[in-house]
């Protein structure tokens, strides 16, 4: 038996019974040459009394001497949809003619085989989406956890120790009014005030973290606008296209470019932020560049813990693809592209 393989344009031998000594030689003969060939392009059965194949290693395999003939009959292995997946052929070193009787059962045969190869495809197909249906699953397990983790950090370094300090003064502001008087105690009770404004921008930042109003009500580019204008530690600059995105890859791409800016103020602590978002053939592109300090990145990965992972994923998830370019001293540019239904 032979399978059909398309892509390499060949015939390949993969049974063969009785089966030699030394196992199945590799045997591969060109689709549309040869009686084999032909009648995988064909789809036809063909019966031969006395035939001389060339191939030497076929011939090596039918056990046949020099000028010896063969007698055989190829049949198609043909699927539901009546394309030859395979090709069944049967040989006789003795010279004989195979009836029509011998061709309709190789014929039977050969719809059998051709089912149960159709039946495989799909399986494997099945097994191979299934798989990356689980991929997947995981994949948006793990960027939710990274979410959560981010979310996490940001209330524990911002609101939880404005938090603390602002209980320290307003106790210490207690003790004074017992013990030092008024002015001592009004000083604690402003410096309590002044805790309790940053506690309630870095929750108010945080809260704008997890929910962009402008991105739902206005788009992708409103919504990167936006974000730059609420981080006042580095001087973000927009360049955004208009664009019509489905709500999950407007989405996934402001929280890339919200994770990039972060990491440009928090980690390569830049000064200017540039962030570029246009159509690049069916897709659309996303560009984050700053110029801070930059990093070595590593070989084959993008995870240098500065929640690159989650960014990857993210892209993933959309069937799109994510590269970091980063060097010392010069800064960091990430780049998103995904591609769009047509």
């Amino acid at each position: 038996m032979y399978l059909v393989d398309q892509a390499g344009g060949q015939l390949v031998a993969v049974a063969v019974s009785p089966e030699p000594e030394g196992g199945i030689p590799d045997l591969r003969l060109p689709l549309g040459f040869g009686v084999t060939g032909r009648v995988a392009v064909d789809g036809v059965a063909a019966v031969l009394a006395d035939d001389q194949p060339r191939n030497p290693v076929h011939r090596t395999l039918l056990g046949l001497g020099p000028n010896q003939p063969v007698s055989r009959v190829c049949v198609p292995a043909l699927s539901p949809d009546g394309r030859a997946c395979a090709i069944l052929a049967v040989h006789s070193r003795r010279t004989r003619t195979f009836t029509h009787d011998d061709v309709a059962v190789g014929l039977a045969v050969g719809r059998l085989v051709g089912l149960r190869l159709d039946r495989d495809a799909a399986v494997a197909v099945a097994d191979g989406h299934l798989t990356a249906w689980e991929g997947l699953v995981a994949a948006t397990v793990s960027a939710q956890e990274a979410e959560r983790r981010r979310v996490a950090a940001d209330l524990h370094d911002g609101v939880a120790q404005a938090i603390a300090s602002l209980a320290f003064h307003l106790s210490a502001a207690q003790v004074a009014l017992a013990e030092q008087g008024p002015s001592f105690a009004s000083e604690q009770v402003q410096a309590a005030r002044d805790l309790a404004d940053l506690a309630f921008l870095e929750t108010r930042t945080a809260v704008a973290g997890l929910r962009s109003p402008v991105l739902e009500d206005l788009g992708l580019a409103a919504g990167l606008e936006s974000l730059a204008r609420s981080i006042p530690q580095v001087a973000v600059s927009v360049d955004a296209d208009e664009l019509e995105l489905p709500d999950h890859v407007a989405t996934a791409l402001f929280r890339i470019a919200q994770e990039s800016i972060q990491n440009a103020v928090k980690h390569a602590e830049a000064t200017n932020v540039r962030v570029v978002l246009s159509r690049m053939g069916t897709g659309v592109r996303l560009t984050v560049s700053d110029d801070g300090r930059g990093f070595v990145p590593t070989v084959g990965t993008v995870d240098h813990g500065y929640g690159l992972v989650g960014m990857q994923e993210r892209v993933q998830l959309l069937g799109g693809r994510l590269t970091v370019d980063s060097e010392l001293g010069v800064g960091t540019t990430v780049r998103a592209v995904v591609p769009l239904q047509s």
